[in-house]
């Protein structure tokens, strides 16, 4: 198997000047066993979907060390540099992304790249979008519960009013967070409200194959990142409601399930399970005229 699939969502916007069309991927999980023909071949299939934005939800690298290795590196920021001569590529970091606080050099760097934006606690804003990336700290991820932390989340969200509040109320919002597992939480969104778009990744969908999703209903999986069996938040598209809000969160099914992290016996399973992209568009609904 081992294809690209492309899910395709609509999220109606009054506030867009235009439509928006934004690619989400997240956990590629670049690594040594990482095969130049699949970035060439991702590269290829978002070309193909003309984005105005693309958005990768952390987890780009699978463990910092590879980030010294020369030669293998070249093949990542030969890849990220080709897709930034498509549109803007904004960049939210991960659990694998960041282990120690030498980590960030090679991201401050990237962020230095033609049209790359690394969004590590910060945002960007044009005439047609407001866009923002947390980063979520080690404790939040691993932490003696061994479970992810709300109480931690919502101390990080906390840590940065200027990314939750007061935020431009005449554009779309989006906010890129890397693990969706406690966003759906109803104190976490009463946070998040200005926002209009959640986007993650982390959960890998699940780690269900194509060929059993239709066992699995909503947005339920097999195996969490935790190794907690059936998680409820697994995969796909939430839309919640929040003080007659609607916020609607994706999340990306991973270009790399089973990462070098794993092993070799699982990350030679790769070819079980498709490459996750998300196309969303954002757009007005008929009748409202664009300005």
């Amino acid at each position: 198997m081992n294809n690209f699939k492309t899910t395709t969502d609509i999220i109606y916007n009054n506030h867009t000047k235009k439509d928006i069309i934004i690619v989400h991927i997240s956990d590629i999980h670049f690594s040594s066993l990482t095969k130049e023909k699949v970035l060439i071949k991702l590269k290829e299939e978002i070309a193909k979907l003309k984005p105005d934005y693309i958005m990768i939800t952390g987890d780009l690298i699978d463990i910092p060390d590879i980030t010294k290795n020369n030669e293998k590196i070249i093949e990542l920021l030969t890849f990220l540099s080709n897709i930034a001569k498509i549109s803007k590529v904004f960049i939210s970091l991960g659990n694998h992304d960041i282990i120690s606080e030498e980590d960030y050099i090679f991201f401050n760097k990237l962020d230095d790249l033609y049209n790359i934006y690394v969004l590590n606690n910060k945002s960007y804003q044009d005439d047609y979008i407001y866009i923002s990336g947390f980063t979520l700290p080690n404790e939040y991820y691993y932490n003696v519960t061994k479970k992810e932390s709300s109480e931690i989340l919502i101390k990080c969200l906390k840590k940065h009013p200027e990314l939750i509040s007061k935020l431009p109320n005449n554009l779309p919002k989006i906010a890129l967070i890397h693990s969706p597992i406690k966003i759906v939480q109803k104190e976490v969104l009463s946070i998040m409200q200005e926002y209009d778009v959640i986007l993650s990744g982390h959960t890998h969908g699940g780690m269900v194959p194509d060929l059993l999703k239709t066992l699995f209903k909503g947005n339920a999986g097999i195996i969490a990142p935790n190794k907690s069996f059936f998680p409820k938040i697994a995969q796909g598209k939430i839309e919640k409601e929040i003080n007659n809000k609607k916020i609607t969160i994706i999340i990306n099914g991973a270009i790399t399930k089973l990462s070098k992290r794993s092993g070799s016996i699982f990350s030679n399973l790769n070819f079980v399970y498709n490459k996750s992209i998300n196309k969303i568009i954002i757009r007005k609904k008929r009748g409202i005229k664009y300005e």
